[in-house]
């Protein structure tokens, strides 16, 4: 597998620090804290897009509260700093996505899984219940102009809940998405756990190579694997090889995970910049 092919211009980074990264500490960020953030990001890391926070309720985690103020400052930050980046929000719900788009926010992110535990309590509702949610949700963004829908897919390889996934389970999940709803401009592969190993990741990545998909869509939300250092750079070498180019990073170090779903002693942090770019 080599990537020495490869140069920086050709990744694109999505930087998750002030959602995914964020939403995993206990304490909260102050609005004016978060604005430095997200300025350092941009103007230190200029990344292709940045999510910047997730509409959903304070009392399930409050972090977010605050991030539709975020959003109008990343607008004016943007102008000024003069940058493409695409600015995303968080947004699991129907009703989420109206106060989104409510609100002038144009990029939205959505969520699945392929676990039925890990979506149940994520967001209290079944794969089945989630899939008619996403069908509505794409039939709202379809009538917003100029609108970016990156789709999370959780739980590829386990389930922080229920346990190990079948290969065979994931990429059928992987696949219904991207064949029921290719409008979709990103499906992003998350590792929940921090645990996907190359052998599944191969698994998954040659089957939907096979099945002629468009692997352009495809893009990684990784977690560090810090007893497997060696099976993380392998899994992403392999990604550059196979046209994977689309990678979610934090701008901070150590933080990142669904804190909703699993023990903080089980999380593990987002990937940096540096670790990708160490691995052309």
């Amino acid at each position: 597998m080599n990537t020495r092919h490869f140069n920086r211009a050709v990744i694109k980074f999505f930087d998750v620090t002030l959602r995914d990264g964020l939403q995993s500490i206990p304490w909260v960020y102050t609005l004016p804290e978060k604005v430095n953030i997200m300025t350092s990001i941009i103007a230190k890391r200029r990344p292709y897009a940045i999510e910047v926070g997730s509409i959903v309720s304070p009392k399930i985690l409050p972090q977010m509260a605050d991030s539709i103020k975020l959003y109008k400052e990343t607008e004016l930050t943007t102008i000024l700093a003069h940058n493409p980046s695409h600015v995303y929000m968080l947004t699991p719900t129907v009703k989420s996505v109206n106060t989104a788009f409510a609100n002038d926010i144009k990029n939205i992110s959505i969520i699945s899984s392929v676990s039925d535990a890990f979506q149940k309590k994520n967001i209290n509702k079944s794969l089945h219940e989630t899939k008619k949610e996403i069908d509505s949700i794409m039939k709202i963004a379809q009538t917003v102009p100029n609108t970016l829908v990156k789709l999370y897919i959780s739980c590829i390889s386990e389930c922080p809940i229920s346990g190990e996934i079948s290969n065979f389970t994931i990429l059928n999940e992987i696949l219904y998405y991207y064949y029921v709803h290719p409008e979709l401009d990103e499906i992003c592969l998350s590792d929940t756990s921090g645990t996907l190993q190359f052998n599944t990741f191969k698994y998954i990545i040659d089957g939907l190579i096979k099945r002629n998909v468009d692997i352009g869509k495809i893009s990684l939300h990784l977690h560090n694997q810090p007893t497997s250092q060696d099976n993380l750079t392998t899994i992403i070498k392999y990604a550059l090889t196979c046209g994977i180019y689309r990678y979610d990073v934090s701008y901070m170090p150590d933080i990142g995970g669904c804190s909703v779903t699993m023990d903080s002693k089980k999380m593990h942090g987002n990937l940096s910049y540096n670790r990708i770019l160490d691995c052309l």
